[in-house]
């Protein structure tokens, strides 16, 4: 007979008893005054200035890169893997050593990464998979990136990312004369890409659901072998994000009418050989968030600019609506919260921690987010699942989520799912806070993609938190 562990590993409960889950073991306290909240460094923009550092010929450096998420490491290792040379410093700017069993990981202590870049033509293919984690950023931009090579490439990433479409960039890259092999049914990866691209004079793309397509040609262009006119077609989304990557190129030297669409091939140029990444803007939502549901006082270790904020400034224009008060040091809920109409068009990431203050305190309309389906999983039906869960009515009809305001937190009913997504995550545990006894939360370090001490902050403030192993049978 075999082991009992043989009967347990199936991915389903139809032929045996279903595999262990991780999960957070969270035992809420209601006796938190103040809690610490360290900001992570923004990964849409260092994802960005990785690509343009490894195509300049300067050795760069990105700064204020302590508590990098996951989803920056995968576009590092997969730079590395095309011959991008990265060293870790220290906060005196000293080299840091990498142990080599964990070489894909930044060293402990890193709080900058110097880029020796190769220039425009300088990537190498790699040898190996190019797996970019759960970032659908790093995976498009490494697509784009691909495309000039004249051997295969393989990219592929987490269950997540390979469950979401890349339709418009297999399209996108077809058109430009990649070839393109992948699987069929609900997986889109591993994709297998075999260049070299042969650009037209001008490439349709769809931008109705996402920018990424956009930042990933831009980011590109330095090694176009011709100018290629790139012509929108759709309502654009996310538009702060597809203008930080024009910004960018601008800032290092793209051409002038780069910003019309008009991409032509250039040197990236990185003024004073370094660069100061900005905090996320989008991760002060939960820092909101958590204000509402413990009642402490949240104090920042610092807060991004607006012009750095990429749409997620709308938190602070909404701050009194909330019932919030939000300054550069410190957020606290003061009451009063009344019914809030929000469109997200250009800020979907903050979809599910907004709609879970929306219920928790004025009520109201989330409109303009139904893009929100083409993250790492469909955020807007899914939104509403993970409210549920803890008690909290929602509804999506006709792009518009709906909230009804004054409710309570109720217990939830077993594991609570958050659907392999870092947000729907970190949402679950900041709403945990406000539960009556334990929780079990679905995805042990999902949060570690974008912010590394979701977890370690409220333990540090004297939650007890444990990572388990759930048995779902």
């Amino acid at each position: 007979m075999g082991k009992a562990w043989v009967k347990r590993w199936s991915p389903s409960l139809e032929d045996g008893m279903g595999s262990l889950i991780p999960a957070l073991k969270i035992n809420p306290t209601n006796s938190i005054d103040k809690l610490t909240w360290n900001l992570p460094p923004s990964k849409s923009h260092a994802i960005r200035w990785l690509a343009l550092a490894a195509q300049s010929e300067q050795e760069v450096t990105l700064h204020g890169l302590k508590n990098a998420g996951q989803d920056m490491v995968s576009m590092r290792r997969c730079l590395g893997q095309m011959g991008v040379q990265i060293t870790d410093l220290d906060a005196d700017g000293q080299v840091l050593s990498v142990s080599t069993n964990h070489d894909d990981q930044p060293a402990e202590g890193s709080v900058a990464w110097k880029i020796q870049g190769l220039g425009p033509d300088g990537l190498k293919p790699p040898i190996s998979v190019l797996h970019a984690g759960n970032s659908g950023t790093a995976l498009r931009i490494l697509m784009a990136l691909c495309a000039r090579f004249d051997v295969p490439v393989m990219l592929d990433g987490d269950s997540s990312l390979r469950s979401r479409n890349h339709d418009v960039m297999i399209g996108a890259l077809e058109k430009v004369g990649v070839k393109v092999s992948y699987g069929t049914g609900v997986e889109g990866l591993p994709l297998l890409i075999e260049g070299p691209w042969t650009p037209p004079e001008a490439l349709e793309l769809d931008v109705s659901t996402s920018s990424q397509p956009m930042t990933a040609w831009y980011l590109a262009a330095p090694a176009l072998p011709n100018e290629m006119k790139i012509n929108a077609v759709g309502e654009g989304v996310s538009l702060r994000h597809s203008g930080l990557t024009k910004t960018l190129c601008e800032r290092t030297g793209a051409p002038a009418n780069s910003a019309a669409g008009e991409l032509q091939p250039w040197r990236p140029i990185v003024a004073n050989d370094g660069v100061h990444i900005p905090l996320d803007a989008s991760m002060l939502s939960f820092a909101c968030l958590a204000a509402k549901v413990s009642g402490a006082t949240v104090e920042l270790n610092g807060f991004p600019a607006e012009e750095d904020a990429l749409g997620n400034e709308v938190l602070i224009e909404l701050a009194s609506s909330l019932g919030l008060s939000i300054t550069q040091a410190s957020i606290e809920y003061v009451g009063e919260a009344v019914s809030t109409e929000v469109n997200l068009q250009h800020a979907n990431d903050l979809i599910t921690p907004l709609a879970a203050l929306l219920a928790l305190g004025g009520g109201g309309r989330i409109m303009g987010a139904s893009h929100a389906a083409f993250k790492e999983t469909d955020r807007t039906h899914g939104t509403t699942a993970l409210l549920a869960q803890f008690g909290l009515e929602s509804t999506f009809e006709n792009g518009v989520l709906f909230l009804e305001g004054g409710q309570s937190i109720s217990q939830p009913d077993g594991l609570v799912q958050t659907y392999g997504d870092h947000r729907m995550q970190m949402t679950a545990l900041v709403l945990a806070m406000g539960c009556p006894s334990t929780v079990l939360v679905e995805g042990s370090d999902l949060h570690e993609v974008a912010d590394p001490e979701a977890v370690q902050r409220w333990k540090a403030a004297g939650v007890p938190i444990e990572t388990v192993l759930h048995e779902p049978w």
